[in-house]
């Protein structure tokens, strides 16, 4: 029955694996057939507004495609290509995301496999954010100086965040395990952080130094920059749920609350590319900025599905039968 809470189960009744901390109720039924599942998108359980905030979020990038396509000019405009490829990466990684929401509750398989792909449409995602901040958020001069080295650091950085998100999942995956496995994720993605704003450090200097060339495109990095936090501490803190357990098991979960920020990022970051496009700020990309961009990103997204398979032969998910 559509609306209907009273078929879900408490949190002592499925897989610790797939317990939330702090959510006590709303877990659907387990080894359900996938009907079952497909059919919770219109049902209310403590997966609801996982799933429909990243839907909804897949339609608002539609509209902006569609909103920016005059505006960049995306048929002819060579530098914009990115900007749209970007937004096509937003899309991927949330509908990803949809997908593994919807059907991770079937079983303890399903919900590693479902959440390794995840990982693989997330990093599609940084790896789109890290090109977009070198190829429009750098001055000339930084672009000049850091492009290359950037590039390569930047894919290493991208590729063994997936992995290490991977092995994180598998190994430090269980709700008592949560602090360890996101603390350590937190601390690495602040590290890669370091490597993009690399690419703007030089405008912040400028400014301090009294040259207000760049204050707008500042101003528009700093509310990226403030989302981001926002992402970080949303995903890591489990914040309110853990203070007050089964209050916020429906609407109000940390989650939830990460799907809303990180949609907000995203779309922050293409008002921003736009920003810098019609200010002419980012005119100097290479000549085969989109050959580049399509290339590395088809070969990342490869390399991630390849190993995908390879850490579920190497760090096996626990045995359901130990399960409680």
């Amino acid at each position: 029955m559509f609306w209907n809470l009273a078929n879900t189960l408490r949190a002592s009744k499925i897989p610790a694996i797939m317990q939330e901390p702090g959510i006590i109720i709303g877990y659907r039924q387990i080894n359900q057939p996938w009907s079952y599942y497909a059919r919770s998108m219109f049902q209310i359980h403590n997966e609801t507004l996982n799933i429909w905030s990243h839907l909804i979020a897949i339609f608002v990038h539609l509209s902006l495609i569609y909103q920016y396509a005059e505006k960049c000019n995306f048929y002819r405009e060579h530098q914009s290509w990115t900007l749209l490829i970007f937004s096509v990466c937003c899309i991927y990684s949330t509908t990803i995301s949809v997908i593994a929401h919807i059907f991770h509750s079937k079983n303890i398989d399903a919900h590693y496999s479902l959440f390794l792909f995840d990982y693989a449409g997330v990093y599609m995602y940084g790896y789109a954010s890290g090109l977009i901040a070198i190829y429009y958020f750098s001055d000339e001069y930084t672009y000049g100086m850091i492009v290359n080295v950037y590039l390569v650091a930047h894919w290493i950085f991208s590729f063994g965040g997936f992995v290490l998100l991977c092995i994180m999942k598998t190994n430090f995956g269980h709700k008592d395990q949560q602090r360890t496995r996101k603390g350590l994720l937190c601390l690495f993605f602040s590290l890669h952080a370091i490597l993009l704003s690399a690419t703007v450090a030089r405008k912040y200097w400028l400014l301090l130094n009294g040259n207000h060339q760049y204050l707008a495109s500042i101003t528009n990095y700093n509310w990226i920059y403030l989302s981001f936090i926002l992402v970080g501490v949303s995903y890591g803190c489990h914040l309110p749920e853990v203070f007050l357990p089964g209050m916020f098991d429906i609407i109000g979960q940390s989650h939830q609350i990460f799907h809303i920020f990180a949609t907000l990022t995203q779309i922050l970051q293409i008002r921003a590319v736009h920003f810098e496009i019609s200010e002419g700020n980012a005119s100097y990309g290479h000549l085969s900025l989109s050959s580049l961009f399509i290339l590395s990103t088809i070969s990342l997204g490869i390399i991630t599905v390849i190993c995908v398979f390879i850490i579920r032969i190497y760090f096996p998910v626990p045995n359901t039968k130990k399960e409680k």
